[in-house]
């Protein structure tokens, strides 16, 4: 009984001394932080810590995986990617000084197909979708011949039957992650009407092969239109792209980063303006990335150059 007393006088003490700290020193400790659910914790502690906490600049958010064996496996692809994040956003919304924002989501198409599989997907997009590319190669290999990513076996040829069901499988795919991105577009435009003084916005899935982010001058934009015309059924809807064009390429070399990509599938889709032109399918900061990831944009660029007919 002794001990616990004495235990109970100790955090006491410690939240006492705690307390007793410069607000501006507490507000920098909780910057230090930055991950929402030991923000949450804290928010829970005293009214005092709550009204610091709320001001703080800088959130990072790690949604859980869904696990696929407490799901049906029929329905697995009915799992909105948005799941994860909808009990996290109310807390969320309560930080009007926040400026930069990274969140991560499980995506739904990687539930029911095998990690080992490669591809990335990129959206051009501002106050809506405009453009989606989808990119999934069998193996990359370095320009000297051995295997940096995938199957290092070659292809065989012959094997039509295959290549067609891959090519089928991985054109749903395409969809799924095309699905995953309007979604998270609707959680972009929600974040910035909820949260005014955001400067750089990042959603990510768990295995790094799709991102929409928003910053600088196409983050003001969508700012003014959020303000000015935006309403929750357009921020909600899910438009359909109005063109779509897919195809396979066998081997692709990539002369900037000395990669070369085999047995790729590609999949482009446009929104309505943009039909007849490949101007508007990147952004400009895709080639700020690592070097995979420059190469996964390197070879979207020769794509688009060179390879759409």
């Amino acid at each position: 009984m002794k001990n616990s007393v004495e235990s109970r006088e100790e955090d006491a003490n410690v939240s006492s001394s705690f307390s007793r700290l410069p607000d501006e020193i507490i507000l920098q400790i909780f910057n230090k932080l930055i991950d929402l659910k030991t923000l949450c914790f804290c928010y829970l502690v005293s009214k005092h810590l709550s009204s610091i906490l709320l001001q703080i600049e800088a959130i990072s958010f790690t949604a859980p995986l869904l696990n696929p064996r407490n799901s049906d496996k029929n329905t697995v692809s009915d799992v909105s990617p948005s799941q994860p994040f909808l009990s996290a956003h109310t807390f969320l919304s309560k930080f009007k000084e926040v400026k930069f924002l990274w969140i991560e989501l499980p995506s739904s198409s990687h539930r029911d197909i095998d990690d080992r599989l490669l591809f990335r997907w990129k959206a051009k997009f501002c106050s809506r979708m405009k453009s989606f590319i989808f990119l999934s190669p069998h193996s990359i290999f370095h320009k000297d011949g051995f295997c940096i990513n995938g199957n290092g076996e070659e292809e065989e040829e012959e094997d039509n039957e295959l290549r067609n069901d891959m090519f089928n499988q991985k054109l749903v795919i395409s969809f799924q992650c095309f699905r995953d991105a309007m979604v998270w577009h609707s959680i972009l435009l929600y974040l910035v009407k909820d949260l005014p003084k955001l400067e750089k916005v990042s959603i990510t899935e768990s295995g790094r092969r799709g991102k929409l982010s928003l910053s600088g001058e196409k983050l003001i934009e969508v700012k003014e239109w959020v303000q000015h015309s935006a309403s929750e059924a357009v921020m909600t809807h899910l438009e359909l792209p109005t063109k779509i064009s897919n195809g396979y390429i066998p081997v692709l070399k990539l002369p900037v980063s000395g990669y070369v990509m085999k047995g790729i599938f590609f999949c482009v889709m446009k929104m309505k303006d943009l039909e007849g032109g490949n101007d508007g399918v990147m952004n400009n900061e895709d080639a700020s990335a690592d070097k995979e990831e420059a190469a996964y944009t390197e070879a979207v660029m020769e794509i688009l150059e060179k390879h759409t007919t």
